[in-house]
C-alpha cells in the first residue's frame, strides 16, 4: 500500500539544502592594490664605461726620416747661403728627433747610426753654407770651391790632408767613348775606383748605376723623383760620395741619385762642373774654370 509522505517534508529538505548552498564561504584571497599616488623607483643599472684609447706616441723615428728627406731634396737646388741655411735647419731638426726615440722602440738601434751620418750631413751644409760668394761677371753668383773638408758626409769620421790645388786653370778628361754622339770620360770616386760617365750637360745632378753605388759603397740617405726619356717620375734614391774626379777637375762630397738598373752608364751632371765652363773638343773635354 502506498505510503503518503508527510506535504512537509520536501519543503523541508529543499530548506535545508538551500541553506547550505547559500551558507558557503567567499574566498578568502585577498588582493593588494598599491595606492594610486605611490611612486616606485627604479634601481639603477651599473654599466661599466668603455676605456679610452691612449693616443698613440709620436713616431720620431719616422718624423726625423721625413726631415732629412726634405735635408736632401733642398741640397739638390740648393745655391745660395739661405738654401744651405734652411738644409742645416733640417739636418739638427732629424738629429734632435732621432735622439728623442726610445730605446724601447724597435728603431732605436737604426736611429743611433743616422745620428752619426746626420751630423757629417749637417758638417758638410754647414761648411757649404759658410763658403765665400763672389758675382760672376754676368751677375750670376757663383761660391768658391773650396778645399776638400776634413770629414766625409757618410761612415765614420776620418781627417785627411787637404787636396793640393792644381794650378792650372783649364781640365782635359780624355773621351773614352760616345754614347749616342754624347762624350764618354772616366771619372774617378773617393781617389780609387773609376768609371766611365756620359758627359750630360743637361742634367742637373750627377747619377751613378746600382752597381756604382754597390762598388762604392754608399749609404742611401733618401730618394727623389725624376723624369728620364723614356719614363716619368721614377724613384731614384739618394748618398753622397766623398769624391769625383775627371781630368784633374775635382768636386767633393757629392749628392748623386743611384739609377734604376736600366741605366748602363752614369751621367755627369751640372753638381759636377757647376763651376766650369764645359767645352767639347774632339778628343776630349774642357773643364774650364770660371
Amino acid at each position: 500500500m502506498m505510503q503518503h509522505l508527510k506535504p512537509g517534508l520536501p519543503l523541508l529538505l529543499g530548506g535545508l539544502l538551500i541553506g547550505n548552498l547559500s551558507c558557503q564561504p567567499a574566498s578568502t584571497e585577498t588582493v593588494l592594490v598599491p595606492p594610486v599616488d605611490a611612486v616606485v623607483e627604479a634601481e639603477p643599472i651599473e654599466t661599466e664605461a668603455e676605456p679610452v684609447p691612449e693616443p698613440a706616441p709620436p713616431d720620431y723615428f719616422q718624423q726625423a726620416i721625413e726631415r732629412a728627406t726634405s735635408a736632401v731634396n733642398i741640397t739638390q737646388r740648393a745655391q745660395s747661403q739661405d738654401d744651405w741655411r734652411l738644409v742645416i735647419n733640417r739636418w739638427q731638426q732629424a738629429i734632435a728627433l732621432l735622439q728623442a726615440v726610445p730605446q724601447t722602440s724597435a728603431n732605436y738601434p737604426q736611429a743611433q747610426t743616422k745620428i752619426t751620418e746626420y751630423q757629417q750631413n749637417l758638417s758638410y751644409a754647414e761648411q757649404q753654407a759658410s763658403r765665400p760668394v763672389a758675382s760672376s761677371n754676368d751677375g750670376v753668383i757663383v761660391v768658391t770651391p773650396q778645399a776638400e773638408p776634413s770629414t766625409s758626409s757618410l761612415g765614420a769620421t776620418t781627417q785627411r790632408s787637404p787636396a793640393p790645388v792644381s794650378s792650372a786653370t783649364v781640365f782635359r778628361a780624355p773621351i773614352v767613348s760616345r754614347a749616342g754622339g754624347t762624350p764618354v770620360v772616366n771619372v774617378t770616386f773617393n781617389g780609387r775606383q773609376s768609371f766611365p760617365m756620359i758627359v750630360d750637360t743637361g742634367a742637373s745632378g750627377t747619377v751613378i748605376t746600382p752597381a756604382m753605388a754597390n762598388a762604392l759603397g754608399v749609404v742611401q740617405v733618401g730618394e727623389t723623383t725624376v723624369s728620364t726619356a723614356s719614363a716619368r717620375n721614377v724613384s731614384f734614391g739618394l748618398g753622397y760620395v766623398n769624391s769625383m774626379e775627371a781630368g784633374g777637375a775635382i768636386a767633393n762630397n757629392v749628392l748623386v741619385a743611384v739609377s734604376t738598373p736600366e741605366l748602363d752608364l752614369g751621367l755627369l751632371g751640372h753638381d759636377f762642373f757647376g763651376n766650369y765652363d764645359v767645352v767639347l773638343r774632339q778628343d776630349y773635354v774642357e773643364f774650364r774654370e770660371r
